[in-house]
């Protein structure tokens, strides 16, 4: 008896297995697009401020020196989060096998991790400046107009409900329902439907 439950316990286990699809690094509805951007984007402005610091901060005092530890820990850890990042996000999952540009988007994603480590091992604004260009031509790879977030169509959606109910036209200019987005996204940017 004991042994027939096993295997049906091992059937059902194996079938259910075997019907989940891993299409993504990350599980569905985690990681947004734009907020991926949007923290790699406050990245470049927190190291551009944390190497002129670093470079003005002349450690005499004990709160100097611990002020300057601090922000070698913060360029650190924030340079191997957005590692992580590019890692998990880009080349496990929205960088896909085969594509036309498949190879353009790798050799940048590379050429970002390489600054990354050039950022944690120096104190000069010119590895900053790389990899805000490398950026800047990565997330082109990514981005075209015309692309409405799912999840900012929901939000401008309510908006409009919201305005309609209090009888306000939401068109005038006095009101501003534009997209919070500072940027386009292509329409393959979302390779599945995420319930948002």
């Amino acid at each position: 008896m004991i042994k027939r439950v096993l295997h049906i316990a091992t059937f059902a286990i194996l079938t259910y297995s075997g019907s989940l699809s891993a299409h993504c690094q990350m599980p569905c509805g985690i990681y947004h697009d734009d907020m991926v951007f949007d923290q790699i984007d406050q990245y470049i402005e927190t190291m551009y401020k944390c190497v002129s610091i670093l470079k003005e901060n002349k450690s005499s005092s004990a709160r100097d020196k611990n002020e300057f530890i601090r922000w070698i820990l913060q360029k650190e850890n924030a340079s191997n989060d957005v590692s992580s990042t590019l890692t998990t996000f880009f080349l496990q999952q929205k960088i896909k096998p085969g594509e036309d540009d498949t190879n353009k988007r790798i050799i940048s994603a590379h050429k970002l991790l390489f600054l990354l480590v050039a950022i944690k091992q120096n104190v000069d604004v010119k590895f900053v400046e790389e990899f805000a260009d490398e950026w800047e031509k990565f997330k082109l790879m990514f981005h075209v107009e015309g692309y409405e977030c799912k999840v900012e169509q929901i939000k401008m959606k309510k908006r409009q409900e919201l305005m309609n109910s209090k009888g306000e036209n939401p068109l005038t200019p006095n009101h501003n329902h534009e997209s919070d987005h500072d940027h386009d996204h292509d329409s393959n940017d979302h390779d599945h439907v995420h319930a948002h």
